[in-house]
């Protein structure tokens, strides 16, 4: 909601003016000529457009960075006694005109209070009711905006965590085969080429296509397979309609992670490793699921990783995922779905 307001903020404030003009055009025509009734409600508009602007976007600006409120109430109520008088002053300009003839007399003038003060008086609550209007908009806007710059600097924040712990982990598997598979740790650093490729050409994107996360995706679990041999029993099943789908980079990564971080090793059986990712029109869903032992516990929701990652989706995809962690004493298991833009 707050994405779409500040999208169309200004298309909404534009748009507000525009109705007002025309609607008080209209109710001034049946009292006034055309032309009268345009320009008293021009010099209407005119005059609440400075009057608002200046407000909210001057002394309420003011007021949020130097967080002087003081400062800002008193200025908000001389503004809004000079709009106020200002608007009178435009009645009595017209009301000036019709009596020298400039412009025919109309019921428009002659319906407004007789006294100056008592118009004044009169004036008073319409102007402070725009003018507290324009200041709720402007500073529902502001606090948006710094609510999206403080959640695009936390994104960014939890993105870096997630790419070196990735490429450490990595590095100390080549460290390892080049002590005892040569040829092995040469196809697994080819492998890791592409997985540092990927990190460094795609880590600043907010969106990247789907078919360059699933290649990664499939570059780290290939990484993974060939570490561990024939100690585990991976199966991965891909049906990708559209790779041209976006999603955002990295948001998947940290549950392939733990599944092999976790995976039972016990001597007397073998782990398994399920991997399952679809997606079908605006949906994409992936299933993780590991075994696991009593013996090496994991705490539901998973380490960092899988923390950081919660808090990635809702920011990126705040009604637009849902996230389900099942765990017993033997199984693990992730399902997570994303509807995708």
């Amino acid at each position: 909601m707050k994405t779409k307001f500040l999208e169309y903020y200004n298309l909404f404030i534009g748009g507000f003016w525009i109705v007002l003009f025309i609607t008080l055009w209209v109710q001034f025509s049946a009292k006034a000529t055309v032309l009268e009734s345009f320009l008293f409600t021009l010099c209407f508009i005119t005059v609440a457009f400075l009057a608002t602007t200046y407000t909210s976007k001057v002394l309420l600006k003011r007021t949020l960075l130097k967080r002087k409120a003081v400062r800002f109430i008193t200025g908000f109520i001389l503004v809004t006694l000079c709009l106020a008088l200002m608007l009178i002053l435009i009645v009595k300009g017209f009301l000036w005109l019709e009596i020298n003839g400039i412009f025919p007399y109309s019921a428009l003038i002659s319906e407004t209070y007789s006294t100056l003060f008592r118009e004044f008086l009169g004036m008073i609550p319409s102007s402070l009711m725009l003018l507290s209007g324009f200041c709720g908009l402007e500073f529902f806007q502001q606090h948006a905006l710094q609510e999206k710059a403080h959640l695009e600097e936390q994104l960014v924040f939890l993105r870096n965590q997630v790419n070196p712990h990735m490429m450490f982990n990595v590095l100390n598997h080549i460290h390892i085969l080049m002590q005892k598979n040569i040829d092995l740790a040469s196809e697994l650093l080819i492998r890791f080429s592409d997985i540092l490729r990927y990190q460094l050409y795609e880590c600043n994107n907010d969106m990247v296509l789907l078919e360059k996360e699933v290649k990664y995706i499939q570059d780290v679990i290939e990484v993974e397979k060939l570490r561990w041999g024939n100690e585990l029993n991976v199966d991965c099943q891909w049906e990708v309609e559209n790779g041209k789908k976006l999603i955002t980079p990295f948001v998947l990564i940290a549950f392939i992670e733990n599944a092999f971080k976790h995976v039972s090793r016990m001597p007397s059986e073998k782990g398994y490793i399920n991997i399952v990712i679809r997606q079908k029109g605006q949906v994409f869903t992936m299933m993780v699921e590991n075994s696991k032992t009593i013996e090496s516990p994991r705490k539901q929701g998973g380490g960092l990783g899988l923390v950081n990652t919660g808090k990635r989706l809702a920011i990126v995809y705040p009604d637009q995922h849902q996230l389900n962690i099942h765990t017993t004493d033997t199984v693990y298991r992730v399902n997570l779905e994303i509807k995708l833009s």
